[in-house]
């Protein structure tokens, strides 16, 4: 007996099932083993890892809070961190305008002390710093600064005063903050004070005006440096790109993403070049190449830049530029994502509908990232030559040049750095998985083995699919598509659409002296514990929907006595005017297993044909043919000969140009076989006629053959075609004057509707 761990082990071997294309899904459907951490995160490049932001919790963590954090600390290093900077960050962001001006008039007062402090203040650190050493200049500055903080924030709608309010207010505050900032002798608090008066211009929109004040206020200023610099020069340089100076904005927010973390995703947002002309005049403005190389940095992040061709650029001008690596990470990553496992793929056809992946100009991406990522190699003059040459040969293994990436990745296996040395060993497993064209028993242990490594599997989630879409696509290629189906869909979808070969391969996988471990629980996972039996099952019900009854039986009864039952039990002999194929029979009604239902036909059958008396034979041909129509698509016990039914099927099969029995459905990746089959119903029906005893026999047989003559029609597949009513005629001509013609005239509205027309 196959042990329990065994098959939980081999549950993860098995691809997950795939949804059928026609379903809602996944955008895209692929692998990724390329792990962006590889890359150190450095804060200076922030924005540029939030592609894989995943991969590096100082970016998600940092971010919205940064400019806080770096305004906090820096009130912090100005107090020569003798205040704690929670208790600057009460004071700052806290609501605490009514303790500002307590304090201020304190400040005024020379017998004041700490002790006459508000209560939210008496512990506050740099609240007892600003009264200690009499501070007004800071805390007039302080409470400017919240009288402005509404004006320069976006509120909800419910509090945004009137456009023409606001606008009052903000001038008022600007010709306020002039005012004092002639009168302020600290030139730090002169910078703060500046850094409003511009950000309340910016705010009202008056670009040329931004650009006045900081012309007037800058050269007033003589302060240490500080981060509020760069902040004011964020404002001019979004009041030059409002202007239409594109490049000195562009140049100016180059500067500010390199030199101040507070505003560099601000100024990679809102760094734009419109054309070459602006990009040569923005380069003009930079005083050396370091400064030319940033600006490539920033235009490589443009949806339409050809990413290579920057980093090229910046190559030139800085070899050794650490920008360059989160841009290489990132190309990698999109050519992961378009040409890893791209031959067999098995949702290959969805990725290029839903993501548009690959893209287009894949190829020419790998091959043009491939002569820039060798010459950085052979020139020797990047920042981190490892990675230039793990970059080497993903590139390589992409482009299927295995023999060069194996060489590649076995120069990285001495690495000191463990992240490296993780990388190359799941891109060698990865790059013999591509390698793969064909399989044997020891190649499926190898992958059974790897694949039962739980740390493995859960550091790489994509290892596992890989390998079975590449086995899968091996197995059709090589003739085996009933394992290929199998490792695909899972056992009940092939259920849905039996297919003789299929259950034949099956079958083999079980029988086999030779079968491997694979096989075997292959067999037991992806078909169930006794995998035997229930290929047997799905092999009966083949024959059966067939009408091949013997066979069926034969195959059934391979199936322990014991188990039986577990494949359903089955009342197929209930009469119904109205098929309803959720009808529940009586639970006093006897029910029989696959095994005795076929015995128990062949027997009514047997008994018919040697009867002499026309009663039982009747009766016992009646009773086989209720219970194939009972066993079909259109009735209750629909079951017994097949494993799934949609609602569907039926009008598809009626409006079909051509008749079939197989159809698509999102539930049913390989198909969905529907038993509209009624000829074996019709024969016996037939048989009950041409024996019934009486007219009343005669005329429910010739009923329930007017009842198969029509599902025949509709199966048939003849949209306009004139529906038959051959039986029909047949019991309103010869029967009329029956009690079961009366009955169904009143239980059946289509021959009502017939008998009255």
């Amino acid at each position: 007996m196959i042990q329990t761990r065994h098959l939980f082990l081999l549950l993860f071997l098995l691809p997950a099932l795939l949804p059928a294309e026609c379903m809602p899904g996944p955008a895209f459907y692929g692998y990724r083993f390329l792990n962006p951490a590889v890359v150190e995160y450095d804060s200076r490049l922030s924005p540029f890892y939030d592609a894989f932001r995943q991969y590096y919790p100082e970016v998600e963590n940092k971010k919205g809070a940064v400019t806080y954090d770096d305004n906090i600390m820096e009130w912090y290093e100005r107090y020569c961190e003798g205040v704690q900077p929670g208790h600057l960050n009460a004071i700052i962001y806290g609501n605490t305008e009514n303790g500002l001006q307590r304090l201020l008039a304190l400040i005024g007062r020379k017998d004041a002390k700490a002790a006459d402090l508000p209560s939210g203040f008496r512990t506050n650190t740099f609240a007892s710093h600003l009264l200690s050493y009499r501070c007004e200049e800071v805390v007039e500055y302080l409470l400017f600064a919240k009288r402005c903080e509404p004006n320069v924030t976006v509120p909800t709608e419910s509090t945004l005063p009137p456009p023409e309010r606001r606008r009052v207010e903000m001038e008022r505050l600007i010709n306020e903050g002039l005012d004092r900032f002639k009168a302020i002798e600290s030139h730090y608090v002169r910078l703060r004070y500046a850094y409003q008066i511009v950000r309340l211009a910016h705010y009202l929109k008056e670009h040329e005006y931004v650009l006045e004040l900081y012309d007037y206020l800058m050269p007033k200023i003589d302060a240490n440096p500080s981060i509020i610099y760069d902040w004011i020069e964020g404002h001019r340089a979004g009041a030059l790109q409002a202007l239409g100076d594109y490049p000195q904005s562009a140049y100016l927010y180059s500067r500010i993403f390199e030199r101040c973390p507070s505003k560099r995703e601000t100024a990679y947002r809102s760094f734009k070049i419109r054309t070459d002309e602006e990009w040569q005049a923005a380069s003009n403005l930079c005083a050396n190449d370091h400064e030319r190389a940033m600006l490539h940095v920033l235009r490589a992040q443009n949806s339409r830049a050809v990413v290579v061709a920057e980093m090229d650029k910046i190559y030139a001008f800085e070899p050794g530029s650490i920008s360059l690596e989160p841009l290489l990470m990132r190309e990698l990553l999109e050519l992961e994502k378009d040409l890893l496992g791209l031959d067999f793929n098995p949702n290959k056809r969805m990725n290029k509908a839903r993501a548009r992946r690959p893209r287009p100009d894949a190829g020419k991406r790998l091959v043009a990232l491939q002569e820039f990522v060798n010459r950085a190699v052979d020139d020797g003059k990047t920042a981190n030559p490892e990675l230039w040459l793990l970059a080497r040969g993903v590139i390589e293994m992409l482009a299927g040049d295995y023999f060069y990436a194996r060489k590649t990745f076995a120069e990285l296996l001495e690495s000191d750095s463990d992240s490296v040395r993780q990388q190359v060993t799941i891109m060698r497993e990865v790059m013999n998985v591509l390698a793969l064209n064909r399989i044997n028993d020891s190649v499926e242990v190898y992958y059974y083995d790897l694949l039962n490594d739980d740390d493995l599997r859960a550091t790489y989630p994509s290892l596992r699919p890989l390998v079975n879409d590449k086995l899968e696509a091996i197995y059709y290629r090589t003739g085996h598509p009933g394992k290929a189906t199998l490792m695909q869909y899972g056992f009940d979808d092939l259920r849905k659409n039996p297919d003789l070969s299929y259950i034949k391969e099956l079958e083999n996988m079980g029988d086999s002296l030779l079968g491997n471990r694979f096989d075997k629980l292959l067999l037991a996972s992806r078909v169930g514990e006794y995998p035997k039996d229930d290929i047997n099952h799905l092999l009966g019900v083949y024959y059966l929907q067939r009408g091949q009854w013997e066979s069926a039986l034969e195959v059934f009864q391979r199936i322990p006595t014991a188990r039986r039952d577990s494949y359903g039990v089955y009342a197929p002999f209930v009469k119904q005017f109205k098929d309803r194929v959720n009808f529940r029979p009586s639970a006093s009604i006897a029910t029989y297993n696959k095994v005795d239902l076929l015995e128990r036909l062949l027997s009514l059958e047997d008994d018919a044909r040697r009867s002499l008396n026309d009663t039982i034979a009747a009766r016992n041909y009646f009773n086989i043919g209720l219970a194939h129509y009972n066993m079909s698509y259109y009735s209750y016990n629909w079951r017994m000969a097949d494993n799934f039914r949609s609602g569907s099927s039926g009008y598809r099969a009626a409006t079909a140009r051509n008749a079939t029995t197989v159809f698509s459905h999102p539930d049913a990746p390989v198909g969905n076989r529907e038993n509209f089959s009624m000829d074996r119903a019709r024969y016996y029906f037939e048989r009950a006629l041409s024996r019934a005893p009486s007219r009343e026999a005669a005329a429910e047989a010739t009923y329930f053959l007017a009842k198969t003559e029509r599902n025949q029609h509709y199966a048939a597949g003849k949209p306009g075609g004139a529906r038959p009513f051959n039986y029909f005629r047949l019991l309103r001509d010869e029967y009329n004057d029956t009690r079961f013609y009366q009955t169904a005239v009143e239980e059946c509205r289509t021959f009502a509707w017939f008998v009255g027309r």
